[in-house]
């Protein structure tokens, strides 16, 4: 064996015309331009890769200086460059890769990584040769990726929703100016950290363990939604819809966590205020159902007193007897309104049609149409329109509505009812007259309890009208009508499933 290696041919060294043949070969094959310069930044040789990068021949360059691939201010200032180097030995470019901008044949700028290394001829003179490495699409890529960074925490930073995103283990990658804000935190403060470790949950361990169960969860691919608290810088806690959900890449890995968070402390504020109030109406109106109740009984004994006295007195004081029998009727019918008013509603719900439900409302008050000489036409398309709803109730708000109508026109009212369906949900009804119509500032105030445009009106009709149509998740609402009038304009939900 060793004998063998013994007998193994020592290579032979490269002649200089090989070594020479060898280096052409060389910087042909290379993908990256090379170019060797003097001291004084004459081209000595180009690659031929210059041309494909740079649409320059070698042959173009050699010769001539540098400073021509160069663009302003380098250009100008190359020939200074190098007299310095020259004299001091001092530059800042050799043994390095930098970025620079050079010139193209057709003037185009080209984003290069530049790699300059000094040598020497045989004749003792010195040489620089450089590499260009095309990195104009890296360039362009970074940009783009910086713009879209950009663009991302344009959006990411402006939502006033607390947002984050997280590792699948919780660790913290991103965190908007919002929830950053609400903590008085700067984002390296919170980077790299488990989310449940964050400054937001400071206050309470076990809203901690909520978190971390909570990022558990949505690793494991389910989406996980619940109300929380937040601690504020100021220490305030503020009442949070916090959801968190897992983002899946193409084969179905959960990949990312996204945690949001709206704060509805004012909503929160808002419902309990809003309870507070209804409960303080509910008290209210309880009182004066019984208020009601207590006076309409001796307001009932004092109009039979005064009408079994009318007989007994004169002619002159009847007449007072009789405004104040007059007066003490219209307070019973206020107490009566208002009790009606205060009591809730009990919806006995059915299914109606409302052709039927119309004429029926009409013939309850149709003595009370022909003393005003008025008319009520009514009108259904489709002819059967079924609907659930309380027929009582709603038989109260249509004659309700044609008796004002009534009032505000006097003699000779024409009235047009007419109902249709729309979107096969929605009943719409509409009621329209001929009377003088109702000012558009008049119009949302008139469905507020004790309002009235009569000079004898409870103010209380159209309140009651509001509540029934209301109760049955409907909208009511005045407008004007063809014929000059007003135009009262119901939409109820039909409450019936299409088949």
């Amino acid at each position: 064996m060793e004998k063998a290696l013994e007998l193994r041919p020592q290579p032979k060294p490269l002649t200089p015309v090989e070594l020479s043949m060898l280096s052409n070969t060389a910087i042909a094959t290379m993908l990256d331009p090379l170019v060797a310069i003097d001291d004084h930044g004459t081209i000595l040789m180009a690659g031929p890769s210059i041309e494909r990068v740079m649409g320059w021949k070698p042959e173009e360059l050699v010769g001539k200086n540098i400073k021509l691939l160069m663009p302003e201010p380098h250009r100008s200032l190359h020939d200074e460059y190098l007299a310095h180097y020259r004299k001091t030995g001092h530059t800042a470019i050799l043994g390095r890769t930098r970025t620079f901008e050079v010139i193209a044949k057709d003037g185009r700028q080209i984003h290069v990584d530049l790699s300059v290394e000094k040598g020497k001829l045989p004749d003792g003179r010195e040489i620089y040769t450089g590499t260009f490495r095309d990195v104009t699409e890296r360039m362009r890529a970074e940009a783009a990726l910086k713009e879209s960074e950009r663009r991302f925490h344009a959006i990411f930073d402006q939502t006033y929703q607390f947002l984050g995103l997280l590792r699948p283990d919780g660790t913290i990658l991103e965190i908007n100016q919002t929830a950053l804000d609400a903590t008085g935190s700067q984002r390296e403060e919170v980077y790299g950290k488990h989310f449940w470790e964050g400054p937001w949950w400071d206050y309470s361990e076990d809203v901690r363990r909520q978190i971390r169960d909570a990022v558990e969860r949505a690793a494991s691919g389910v989406f996980v939604r619940f109300e929380v608290e937040v601690q504020t810088r100021g220490g305030r806690l503020l009442s949070v819809d916090f959801s968190m959900k897992p983002m899946r890449d193409e084969h179905g890995k959960v990949v990312l966590l996204i945690p949001e968070g709206r704060d509805i402390s004012e909503i929160k504020r808002a419902q309990k205020q809003e309870t507070a109030m209804l409960r303080a109406l509910a008290s209210v109106g309880e009182q004066a159902a019984v208020l009601a109740h207590e006076i309409k009984n001796p307001i009932t004994a004092v109009n039979l007193a005064l009408r079994a006295v009318a007989d007994q007195i004169g002619e002159d004081q009847q007449v007072i007897l009789e405004d104040l029998v007059q007066r003490m009727q219209r307070l019973e019918q206020l107490m009566r309104r208002t009790l009606a008013f205060a009591k809730p509603l009990e919806l006995r719900r059915e299914v109606l049609d409302a052709r039927k439900l119309l004429e029926e409302s009409i013939s309850h008050i149709r003595v009370e149409l022909a003393k005003g000489g008025a008319d009520a036409r009514i009108e259904c398309e489709p002819p059967q329109i079924p609907f659930v709803g309380d027929a009582h109730h709603l038989e109260e708000v249509i004659s309700n509505l044609v008796r004002n109508a009534v009032e505000a026109k006097g003699i000779g009212a024409r009235i047009h009812i007419r109902a249709s369906l729309e979107s096969h949900h929605w009943l719409h009804v509409t009621i329209d007259d001929n009377g003088p119509g109702i000012p558009p500032e008049l119009r949302v105030s008139l469905f507020k309890p004790f309002v009235t445009t009569k000079r004898k009106g409870t103010g209380l009709g159209l309140a009651i009208v509001k509540k029934i149509v209301e109760e049955h998740g409907g909208t009511i609402q005045i407008d004007d009508a063809p014929a000059g009038g007003a135009r009262f304009v119901l939409r109820l939900p039909t409450g019936i499933s299409k088949p």
